[in-house]
Formats: structure tokens, C-alpha cells, sequence
């Protein structure tokens, strides 16, 4: 995609500059000529994006993660390569393709984009760890440990929407028991991305469908069905309605096109009921802090906020957690 017209670079990215030309990026005739521009972290040849760059010194916490699991996984495929420029500047190459958030087409053409997307996580699941690779240990969910939330989440306004989402997952029963089951199965032996959100998944389409990822903050080992019912939480956004991205496409088609493309490629997650219910209150969660960013009345849930939509689709999406709850309790059911 072309971001911008090509302009001389700004003397301020002439160490970013050296350090693309170090790394075999671009040439010091191309930087001459006037085809190179950095933008922040973004370097462009001829108008086009081809690398971010990663400032490496210093990094710690989750900052540090997407690199070590960039290199973990190099050579699947299915992430970008990162390469070494000069100091301490790695840069990430940048793929081509659409994010979901931004793809649209027929059904037909839906249908074949989330087989391929099944067919790329099955694959992400499926990844060894090479010899002398780091693989970090996935954080695990919030979700799963609501007794030991982080400061940040428990210091909240009574009348917040997400103090709603937190109270509805500490009184609803079917919702801690489903917490301590997801829990007590979670498990770290699988690469996972950890959060398959529209805006994290890439899709080329010509000259065939292909799916990649990006943004793997919180990626590492972990629960495979984690990630797999993050995807199909994703299909159900992505669907619905004149204003979703993929308007009233049938979500339990497509649905089912990425749970067979997984399926065939191998995969070894299946999707619960219990596991999709706790992706829901996560989902919650984010539109619960939309909502109190946005709100300007301190009662964010009631209609006078001026967001009575929003808090319709919160108390929607609370519901459905609390029947999935329900649902897994029932022995052998899987929820997709």
C-alpha cells in the first residue's frame, strides 16, 4: 500500500538512515536520490513502507517480547522477519496485504480468507521451537486470575463500565466456575499469537490468500484454544450488521470456514464453550474502557452518557459470556 510521496529524509533520521543502509534496506544512491523517508519509526522507499524500526537497548517486560518471538519464530512464514541494522536498531520488514479490520469481498471471497486464516493459526500452533530459540512463556489472560488483578483495574469508579464488567464477573456462579475451569486446564507448550483481534491479522490475496500476523506483544507459549477462540470472537465482530466490516455475512459460515481450515491443517485446539466465554468478558473489558474514555456522564452504563449503543452492545456481550458459562458446564460440549 503506498503510504506517501517519496521526500529527501529529515536530517533528525540520518541515524536511522545509516543504520537501514547497514542492514542492506536500502542504498546509500537511493538515499541520495531523495527515494528514502522515515516518518517516526517507519521507513519508505519510492513511496512504499518497507520496515519499522526497533530500537533494541533498554527493552524490558513486553516490550522485549515481540522480538525474542519474532526470532523464535523466523522462517515460518507467518510473522515479519527481523533484520540488524546498525547499534542497537533492529528493523521488522514489512508484509504486504490488508488487515481484516480493512478487507471486504463476498462471501465466497470471505470464506476463503478465514479457511486461510484457520489454515495460518493451526500452523502458529503447530511451530517447533529451533534449537537455541527462545520461546517465552505466554502471559496469562487477566480473566484468569480476577483475585489478583493488577492495581489499575481494581481502583475504579463504582459507576464505570468497567467496574460493571469486573462485578458481573465476580457475582455471576456459571462465570467462576468457568474461570477456575479455563484455569485450571490453561496450558504453555504451544507458540500462540494471544490476541487474533481484526487489526493483528494480515491478508494478501494475490496471487493466492495468505494470512500472517503481526504485533505479538503477548505472544509466547501458551493455550492454543485460547487463541483459537480469540479468532472466532474476532469473526463475530467482524459480522452482524450494516456497520460491521463484513456487514450481514453469515458469521456461523465463516465461523465454520475457520474452524475447518484449522482443522485441517492440524490444528490441536478445539474451542469451548468456557474458553469463549472468558474471550467475551475480555472483549467486554476493551468496550467497557471505550466507553469510560468516551463518556463524559460519571454513570457511563446509563443512556444519559450519550452512548446508549455501546452500552447496549456491553450488557449484549456480558449476556452471551454468562449462557456460554452456562453452557460449559454441560460434560463434552464444545462451543464451535
Amino acid at each position: 500500500m503506498i503510504i506517501t510521496e517519496a521526500r529527501p529524509a529529515a536530517q533528525g533520521s540520518a541515524d536511522l538512515i545509516r543504520s537501514a543502509v547497514v542492514a542492506g534496506l536500502i542504498t546509500s544512491f537511493e538515499v541520495a536520490a531523495g527515494a528514502v523517508v522515515v516518518e517516526g519509526s517507519r521507513l519508505m522507499l519510492h513511496g512504499w513502507t518497507i520496515a519499522y524500526a526497533r530500537h533494541g537497548l533498554g527493552w524490558t517486560g513486553a516490550a522485549q517480547r515481540e522480538p525474542v518471538c519474532l526470532g523464535g519464530l523466523s522462517g515460518s512464514g507467518l510473522v515479519p522477519e527481523s533484520v540488524s541494522g546498525s547499534d542497537d536498531v533492529d528493523w521488522v520488514l514489512a508484509l504486504p496485504g490488508a488487515r481484516l479490520s480493512e478487507l471486504r469481498g463476498t462471501m465466497a471471497e470471505l470464506a476463503d480468507v478465514c479457511q486461510a486464516w484457520g489454515s495460518a493459526v493451526a500452523a502458529l500452533h503447530r511451530c517447533g521451537i529451533p534449537a537455541g530459540a527462545q520461546a517465552p512463556a505466554a502471559p496469562r489472560p487477566w480473566v484468569l486470575d480476577p483475585e489478583r488483578l493488577p492495581r489499575s483495574m481494581r481502583q475504579l469508579p463504582a459507576a464505570s463500565a468497567r467496574a460493571f464488567v469486573l462485578r458481573t464477573l465476580s457475582s455471576d456462579r456459571a462465570l467462576r466456575r468457568t474461570v477456575d475451569r479455563v484455569a485450571d486446564r490453561w496450558t504453555a507448550d504451544r507458540w500462540i499469537h494471544g490476541e487474533l483481534s481484526a487489526d493483528r491479522v494480515l491478508v494478501q490475496r494475490t496471487p493466492e490468500v495468505r494470512v500472517r500476523f503481526v504485533d505479538l506483544s503477548i505472544a509466547g507459549l501458551g493455550d492454543p484454544g485460547w487463541d483459537l477462540a480469540g479468532a472466532v470472537e474476532t469473526v463475530a465482530e467482524l459480522t452482524g450488521g450494516s456497520r460491521a466490516p463484513w456487514g450481514s455475512a453469515s458469521e456461523v459460515c465463516l465461523r465454520d470456514y475457520l474452524l475447518q481450515g484449522y482443522r485441517r491443517a492440524g490444528g490441536p485446539a478445539v474451542v469451548t464453550a468456557g474458553t469463549r466465554a472468558l474471550r467475551v468478558v475480555g472483549r467486554a473489558w476493551q468496550v467497557a474502557a471505550a466507553l469510560d474514555q468516551r463518556a463524559t456522564h460519571p454513570a457511563t452504563m446509563h443512556p444519559a452518557a450519550g452512548y446508549a449503543g455501546e452500552a447496549t452492545r456491553l450488557t449484549r456481550q456480558l449476556a452471551l459470556a454468562r449462557d456460554l458459562a452456562e453452557r460449559s458446564a454441560r460434560p463434552g460440549l464444545v462451543a464451535a
